[in-house]
């Protein structure tokens, strides 16, 4: 089993992983982070030593991939069908009016496109 986290070095990104550790814990799940930020194909190394500090300190082990694909949310989604995943975590923020009208391009192919189950976690809870 495998849990995949759409990651963002932003806040919706750390509640993505915050609750992605929760899922793998309870599926008994690798965890699988799959960068969707700007320049989407690398994380900074200060970014990736404080996931792994995050992820040794959950007993999980750190796994990043990534794609050459131009759209993130494309990327996750051909990642997370090549990797057969069982879930895919997704950070949401807060939106204005039109905002949630349009909900962002990333998020919606991800929601309509998906062949497994998507998770998606608020970063600012009521």
């Amino acid at each position: 089993m495998t849990v995949l986290v759409a990651y963002a070095p932003a806040a919706e990104g750390r509640e993505a992983l915050t609750e992605g550790i929760k899922e793998a814990h309870l599926r008994k799940a690798d965890l699988l982070i799959v960068n969707i930020g700007r320049g989407h194909h690398d994380l900074e190394a200060q970014e990736v030593q404080e996931l792994e500090g995050q992820l040794t300190a959950a007993g999980l082990a750190l796994t990043i991939e990534s794609s050459v694909l131009a759209d993130p949310g494309d990327a996750v989604i051909q990642i997370a069908q090549e990797r057969n995943v069982d879930m895919i975590v997704i950070g949401l923020r807060h939106r204005s009016m039109v905002g949630k009208l349009i909900l962002g391009s990333t998020v919606q192919r991800i929601l309509l496109d998906a062949t497994c189950p998507v998770l998606a976690v608020r970063a600012d809870k009521l």
